[in-house]
């Protein structure tokens, strides 16, 4: 059976017919932009691309949106169906997908945008409002909720801030050429700013007259506005090679998807299955890697994807016994615009910030690039992370809130809060809670109600208002030293705990979920009060085992010897012949000596054995994935590599 999966992929994947672009997911926003050309030939009754009309016509997921095929809404899905009900009353066809549209936009803009934590991306801070002026001018009325309208505002209003700083002008000053990061966007880019398009165009021409514009709206909309033969030279190129589900970039870089189909190979632990053709591709990649030290073109609207691969590419080339340099992705590090622009941008360079920290796990001795890269991508990763941590909710969280940080009117505030469901008036902690917990109950109801066709929002809301209530009770009580009885303290403990509160919100997510009754009172049903009970009591006696039957592991010279000693290895011998010896694992103890080692981990959720043979004359690994073992030690090197998934 394995066998005959092996060779399927085999054939599919690997065989001399198979175009590796077909990988590419195809972009909605750009098929549609790409419907929207009128037919030269035919006047302005139908497409020239009608092939990709009829893509967007069968592509509409069942929540009304154009997006991925998970049929989850992203950020990417209000452009992309904004730019597909465009198209589709263009051609005056698909009224009845426009109006799903156009309500999908109504019911999910606000939390889609809420989820962004104010940290809208310049792609989308661009795109939205144009996709939103452009509906707006075919007679489509794009209708926002009342929560959405003030966040849609500010969409707007960092557009303006975007213009300001690229310096682009309104009708009546001096014309301007956009710069090649805005030319990516050209199609949503206001008609009220004066550009000289067709100057502007031949600036982004190479030496070899090839187009730098890679976005197939953007070259779309110069072809309706120019009519220019190289753009519909270009728009046919893709269309011949991808067929009409076009993606968001063409050229694809095809460097970049091989590395990329070697990592998901690799991390979904099936590399032993293809190392033959693994090889064939590091040999490739490999060859264009050392072909130049650093990227030829470091236009800052291409370098996340150039980091992105380099910073790959250098892993696992590495990883597999190649002789690498760090520089190709390390450059940076002596450019200061370029270190300024990556971190007042961070949001679009996570990808990219987060494979050069992964590449750093694979150091040699006196890389110092290396470090100083690993610092700096640190500091930019954990930006976001610190900006997600706010977020976090639960009962962790509110118990942290109980025991350390709130005051008892900080406590009352946040339960109003909860029973109002209107965060008005809270900061610090209390926000951040607040709002985590509407961002959690809002997704809660929006995937209910999709599947079920009603809503049970006010029902979640009420039980997490119990849920409080029993903390601020616990709280009162804690702080004024009220002596309780068991059954009082039970009534009220049973609901602090918070299983049937993660439970059951958990459970209506199920195929058959459970009834609105048992949400407004949990305590009433057996099962429930059962799971309550049992959870509280269980809660108190792993706290009491933990205060009164408790050691400390570090206070012990002994103690920590037998997990440490699971971890360290005796390095590999070998002897004047280069061949190597096998001796016996070593404790602790008999660690005395000062030698030089190179440790080789493998961190992950898996672990793999890795083949690895030291390199004479380099300070390389060679290592080949095979079948399960752990760590390694080799001596004469200085190295540590984490395979990490």
């Amino acid at each position: 059976m394995v066998k005959n999966l092996v060779m399927k992929v085999r054939q599919e994947l690997f065989s001399p017919d198979f175009d590796i672009v077909s990988l590419v997911p195809p972009s909605p926003y750009d098929i549609a932009w790409l419907s929207m050309i009128p037919n030269p030939h035919r006047g302005s009754d139908e497409p020239l691309f009608k092939g990709c009309l009829d893509w967007v016509v069968e592509h509409q997921t069942t929540g009304g949106f154009w997006g991925d095929d998970d049929h989850v809404p992203t950020i990417e899905s209000l452009t992309s169906t904004l730019a597909c009900i465009v198209a589709l009353a263009t051609w005056d066809v698909g009224h009845d997908a426009i109006q799903k549209g156009l309500a999908f936009i109504h019911a999910s803009t606000e939390k889609l945008l809420e989820d962004q934590n104010n940290s809208f991306l310049e792609w989308f801070v661009i795109v939205f409002p144009a996709m939103v002026e452009l509906a707006e001018s075919k007679g489509l009325h794009v209708h926002f909720s009342h929560g959405s309208t003030a966040l849609v505002e500010q969409v707007f209003q960092k557009r303006q801030q975007i213009f300001q700083m690229h310096r682009l002008v309104q009708s009546g000053g001096q014309q301007q050429y956009c710069s090649l990061e805005l030319m990516q966007y050209l199609e949503a880019l206001p008609e009220a700013y004066d550009i000289n398009l067709n100057n502007t165009l031949l600036l982004c021409q190479s030496e070899e007259d090839e187009l730098l514009i890679q976005s197939p709206s953007a070259i779309a909309y110069a072809l309706m506005k120019t009519g220019r033969k190289v753009f519909l030279s270009k728009l046919n190129s893709i269309v011949k090679r991808c067929g009409f589900s076009v993606p968001a970039i063409y050229p694809m870089d095809e460097d970049l998807l091989r590395v990329c189909l070697v990592n998901r190979i690799e991390r979904l632990g099936l590399a032993e299955h293809f190392l033959a053709e693994i090889t064939s591709m590091l040999g490739q990649v490999y060859r264009i890697y050392i072909s130049c030290e650093e990227p030829k073109s470091k236009e800052k609207h291409a370098m996340p994807l150039q980091l992105y691969k380099d910073s790959l590419a250098f892993r696992l080339l590495r990883l597999h016994g190649y002789t690498v340099s760090p520089r190709k992705f390390c450059w940076f590090l002596h450019d200061e615009d370029i270190m300024v622009y990556i971190e007042e941008h961070h949001e679009i360079f996570l990808s990219a910030m987060y494979n050069v920290y992964r590449a750093t796990d694979v150091t040699f001795r006196g890389e110092s690039d290396l470090e100083d890269v690993k610092e700096f991508s640190k500091r930019i990763l954990e930006k976001e992370t610190l900006k997600d941590s706010k977020n976090l909710v639960g009962p962790t969280s509110m118990n942290d809130l109980q025991d350390q940080e709130g005051s008892m009117n900080e406590l009352e505030a946040l339960a109003n809060a909860v029973e109002r469901w209107q965060g008005k008036g809270l900061d610090g902690h209390g926000k951040a809670i607040f709002k985590a917990l509407k961002d959690f109950v809002d997704d809660i109801s929006w995937q209910f109600f999709k599947q079920n066709g009603y809503d049970i929002k006010s029902s979640l809301q009420d039980l997490w208002h119990q849920t409080f209530v029993s903390w601020l009770n616990e709280a009162e009580w804690s702080r004024n030293g009220h002596p309780l009885s068991i059954v009082e303290y039970l009534q009220v403990a049973k609901s602090s705990i918070a299983s049937q509160t993660i439970l059951l919100s958990a459970a209506l997510l199920l195929d058959t979920p459970p009834g609105l009754e048992i949400l407004k009172s949990p305590q009433s049903y057996p099962l429930t009060n059962s799971l309550m009970l049992l959870t509280r009591l269980l809660n108190e006696i792993q706290s009491y085992q933990m205060f009164f039957n408790s050691t400390n592991a570090y206070d012990s010279p002994t103690k920590l010897l037998p997990g440490i000693n699971k971890a360290i290895y005796d390095p590999l011998k070998i002897d004047a012949h280069g061949i190597l010896r096998k001796d016996k694992t070593k404790s602790l103890a008999s660690y005395g000596k000062s030698q030089t080692t190179c440790v080789v981990k493998v961190q992950g959720n898996l672990r793999k054995e890795f083949v690895a043979k030291p390199s004479f004359g380099h300070e390389v690994l060679s290592l080949k994935l095979r079948t399960p073992t752990i760590f390694t030690t080799f001596r004469n090197s200085k190295v540590c590599i984490y395979s990490g998934y």
